[in-house]
């Protein structure tokens, strides 16, 4: 599921569950998108990673989501990219 929400936080507010779905009207953007469904747990992160540009060193588990996330704020939300290098992920088009 691809989650696309408002960033709406700050460095004491960083529960990224209660911020709103930037379209707060379409109830399919509120609960996710669905990018891929599959099995086998490794194959479901490639395909999560082929549609988002995601970086598999990246991924957390919810627990630490909202560390990342204050992370990310406390640096001044970087557009020109991760700290190793890597590009922000993004949605991919599909053909």
């Amino acid at each position: 599921m691809l989650h696309t929400l408002e960033d709406v936080g700050h460095e004491t507010f960083v529960d990224l569950v209660e911020f709103p779905p930037f379209d707060p009207g379409d109830e399919d953007e509120e609960f996710g998108r669905l990018l891929a469904t599959r099995d086998d747990p490794l194959v479901a992160l490639a395909a999560a990673e082929e549609a988002t540009g995601a970086v598999r060193g990246r991924w957390v588990n919810t627990g630490m989501v909202q560390d990342e996330y204050l992370d990310y704020v406390k640096a001044g939300r970087p557009v020109d990219g991760l700290p190793e290098g890597h590009p922000w992920p993004a949605i991919r088009p599909t053909d």
